[in-house]
């Protein structure tokens, strides 16, 4: 969908957290949105739009807060209050019935004169459906958020990679953390360099390497638990050195 070359006004058909423009789709709300603000589009729009995506960024983080730590957060002021509701959609609203599949399903019908009244419900149905537009914390290019999709990380290519994306990258980046940060990750990825080497070597069976993983994997797991638990100093120590034992006790 080229937001671009939509012509006003303009008819969009939404039922649940989809929505069809002219018999087109079904779109994702969230998609037209995020598209905007990411600035993937073919056809470049006339006029400044720095205004509407601050419009659209102020709603998102306002009332998509309850979607955090997937969108950031705008402390809600008496002004944010009195800007977005100067700035509510102009729009009609109809209902009709849409031939789907062999099926007809009921949906609302909007009529929106213009680009910025079309994104503005769009993007406040999005946040109603768990759907929010966000910024990868790699790249800060924007990409769409899914209810019940925890990611972090866009699916673009990487900065200065050829073959990576950024998810990719991510997950390494939060990996390699652990293991500098935490001493249960550090515990862990020794025992398991130790005990790949020995079935490597053919001193370890497959089945035998395959059933500690999965023990030293759940003892980790337990581990962080029970740290994030406590604050005492002594007993995080003997988590600790319990943890170490278990994941060496072959």
């Amino acid at each position: 969908m080229n937001i671009f070359n939509l012509t006003f006004p303009l008819t969009v058909d939404f039922s649940g957290g989809k929505y069809w423009i002219n018999g087109g789709g079904p779109y994702q709300c969230g998609e037209a949105a995020t598209a905007f603000l990411a600035g993937e589009s073919s056809c470049e729009p006339t006029g400044d739009t720095s205004q509407l995506t601050q419009e659209l960024e102020a709603a998102l983080k306002t009332f998509g807060s309850h979607l955090s730590p997937f969108s950031e957060k705008l402390e809600t002021t008496d002004d944010v209050c009195q800007q977005l509701e100067q700035s509510a959609a102009t729009c009609s609203v109809n209902y009709a019935f849409l031939p789907l599949q062999g099926s007809v399903i009921l949906a609302e019908r909007f009529t929106f004169p213009s680009l910025r009244d079309f994104l503005y419900v769009e993007l406040g149905r999005a946040i109603l459906h768990g759907n929010a537009p966000r910024q990868c914390r790699l790249c800060s290019g924007w990409f769409l958020h899914k209810q019940g999709d925890r990611a972090l990380y866009c699916e673009r290519m990487a900065p200065s990679e050829t073959e990576k994306t950024c998810r990719e990258m991510g997950a390494r980046m939060v990996f390699e953390k652990k293991l500098q940060d935490e001493d249960t990750w550090k515990l862990y990825k020794r025992a398991y360099k130790k005990y790949y080497a020995r079935y490597m070597k053919g001193s370890m069976s497959e089945a035998e390497f395959k059933a500690w993983g999965e023990q030293a994997a759940a003892d980790r797991d337990t581990a962080i638990e029970q740290l994030e638990s406590t604050a005492d100093a002594a007993l995080s120590a003997a988590i600790i050195w319990q943890l170490k034992e278990r994941l060496n006790r072959l």
